[in-house]
């Protein structure tokens, strides 16, 4: 089994798509605060129909994207797209390691972050993470690592959370944790529900905390469709702002498959090259990542994305790999 780098969103880099509890998402595509938080063989793809390994597998896989580390975004509470589920020949062990080069307008500097992630399968379906990000933006160079863990409680609920430590300045987390819990619903268990809490600390005493909420369906033709939304209070000033979101993942885990994610809403600090700036704002963002599987244990990830406020823009670009031992 295998978490991917899916998914990248203005704002703290979410451990959780996968540094925390749904599908990965990517990162820079992400947010590079958050440790985010964006994860499989030939096969047809499972649907969610019983207590077996492979469903377990695929939930956990569900709870990782949520938490995918996220570079260079600033949408605080942002997620990772819902992978397809997990094939029935999931491998143990799954390494990404991908990179991203992001433009910005109106003189703003040009950024740049590299990846890597660790996905482990362990007995029962338990998932253990790591993920480590390097990363410039700002004119400024700082990092996040991460660890988290998915727990499949039963058939129908499983819990994930994930724990980061950065450094660089006040542009990333200085610490930053995740918790989520998820529930499947239904005879087919083809509708998952998810509720996740974080909190994130910067430097000069600010940060940020959080609810996110989501909606996951998956529906016939190989369809994920998610949505939700992230509410966060920023400190100091107690200053509120949400950011909805919705995503469909299409294609076959062990084959290829394509997420697209939206995001538009309100945030509360805005990243600078002279640092956060205490302004609440509208944003959006717009992201597509492409999996490929070029062989049974490894293959080749792509990913795009484009963020807008009122005092910039930012098109990111990034090319990575990934294997299966």
């Amino acid at each position: 089994m295998c978490c991917s780098v899916t998914w990248v969103c203005d704002g703290l880099p979410v451990l959780f798509s996968p540094v925390m509890f749904s599908f990965l998402r990517p990162s820079h595509l992400l947010n590079p605060d958050l440790p985010v938080t964006h994860a499989m063989t030939p096969s047809t793809r499972l649907r969610p129909t019983g207590p077996t390994r492979q469903h377990l597998a695929a939930a956990a896989l569900l709870a990782l994207c949520s938490t995918a580390l996220q570079a260079q975004t600033t949408e605080p509470g942002a997620s990772t797209p819902a992978a397809p589920l997990a094939s029935s020949q999931a491998t143990p062990l799954t390494l990404d390691l991908v990179g991203t080069a992001a433009r910005l307008s109106n003189h703003q500097p040009n950024g740049a972050a590299a990846n890597l992630r660790a996905t482990y399968l362990l007995a029962g379906g338990d998932v253990l993470r790591a993920e480590l990000l390097s990363e410039r933006k700002f004119d400024q160079r700082g990092g996040l690592a991460a660890l988290g863990y998915t727990a499949m409680l039963s058939p129908d609920w499983v819990a994930a959370g994930t724990v980061a430590l950065g450094t660089g300045g006040p542009n990333w987390a200085n610490q930053r944790i995740d918790a989520e819990l998820s529930r499947s619903w239904g005879a087919t268990r083809k509708i998952v529900t998810r509720v996740a809490l974080y909190k994130a600390l910067f430097d000069h005493s600010r940060h940020d905390s959080g609810l996110r909420l989501a909606l996951v369906g998956y529906l016939a033709g190989d369809v994920v469709v998610e949505g939700g939304t992230a509410l966060n209070v920023s400190e100091p000033g107690t200053v509120h702002s949400s950011m909805p979101f919705a995503s469909i993942t299409v294609g076959r885990d062990g084959a290829q498959y394509v997420s697209a994610r939206i995001s538009a809403g309100s945030e509360a600090y805005l990243a600078t090259i002279n640092g956060p700036v205490p302004v609440q704002f509208r944003s959006h963002s717009v992201g597509l990542t492409w999996r490929r599987w070029m062989a049974p244990t490894w293959g080749l990830v792509a990913q795009g994305e484009q963020y807008g406020n009122p005092s910039y823009r930012r098109v990111t670009l990034g090319l990575g790999v990934f294997a299966q031992f």
